[in-house]
């Protein structure tokens, strides 16, 4: 592997965005870290579904076994496997929770963990917090890490960014998710540096379990999180589609917000 190379936390990855990503970066020589619930389920899914060797998994991957609100388990994942006292380069947070059905008109729809985006992202910037008060507290690059997160389209205070068809299903049946994720949002782009340098706010249309469309149908839209970071840089606007597939997005983010860069500071839609 090349010592110029990131090395990258993923957390999330057992999910179809962030897993996609992990086994791209893996297959592209990175060295990666990552914490789950069931490591057996994350070796089998970049084994079975992804074609990862026992060989990379064993050389490049360290995956640490734990929850999202673990302070402790986050941090294992925030630092260098190759030296602890430094951070990793980029961190890619996929977390998600299962759907739920409940009887209710008004909201018929929630998740079986309807904070785990907000409490998650909280407990990972506490962590990059606590580990900087004993001393790591920059990448090997003597910077912080870049942050990649998986939200959503429909949530933006800019623009629209969803045909209006879709507007039952995104502000009526999916509303408890997306509040999680405005909550995500919010903090990574306040957090102003104090823990991370940037952040890329990854924003798909309706997520799809569908066959593989490639980078060349992916069409991306943007707007700048906060603010502008490139002086005369226009925001071009969100894409406006239907959905888009889980493995398409996370190619993107490896190809685009990891190994290409030049994504930090926006929040970028993705669909076909």
């Amino acid at each position: 592997m090349s010592a110029s190379k990131q090395t990258i936390a993923f957390f999330g990855a057992t999910g179809g965005c962030a897993g996609t990503a992990l086994a791209a970066a893996l297959r592209d020589g990175y060295t990666c870290t990552a914490l789950v619930r069931t490591p057996e389920k994350l070796r089998n899914i970049l084994t079975n579904e992804h074609g990862i060797s026992s060989v990379t998994l064993e050389n490049l991957l360290t995956i640490h076994s734990g929850n999202v609100r673990d302070t402790s388990a986050v941090q294992k994942a925030l630092v260098s496997p190759a030296n602890p006292s430094i951070l990793v380069d980029t961190i890619v947070f996929g977390v998600g929770a299962a759907a739920k059905m409940k009887a209710s008109l008004t909201q018929p729809f929630t998740i079986d963990d309807p904070n785990v985006c907000e409490f998650g992202t909280r407990t990972v910037l506490e962590s990059l917090s606590s580990l900087a008060k004993s001393g790591v507290s920059v990448t090997k690059d003597d910077r912080k890490p870049l942050y990649i997160t998986v939200s959503t389209t429909g949530i933006s205070d800019k623009k629209r960014d969803v045909p209006a068809a879709l507007y039952p299903l995104y502000h009526w049946t999916l509303k408890v998710p997306h509040e999680d994720k405005k909550k995500m949002e919010h903090m990574i782009m306040t957090d102003n540096g104090a823990n991370i340098r940037d952040f890329v706010i990854v924003r798909p249309t309706l997520l799809a379990s569908e066959p593989v469309r490639g980078p060349t149908k992916v069409r991306a839209g943007w707007e700048w999180g906060v603010e502008a970071r490139v002086e005369g840089e226009k925001e071009p606007g969100p894409q406006m589609g239907y959905q888009i597939g889980r493995t398409d997005v996370g190619e993107w983010i490896f190809r685009e917000a990891i190994a290409k860069g030049g994504w930090e500071g926006k929040a970028v839609s993705l669909t076909y």
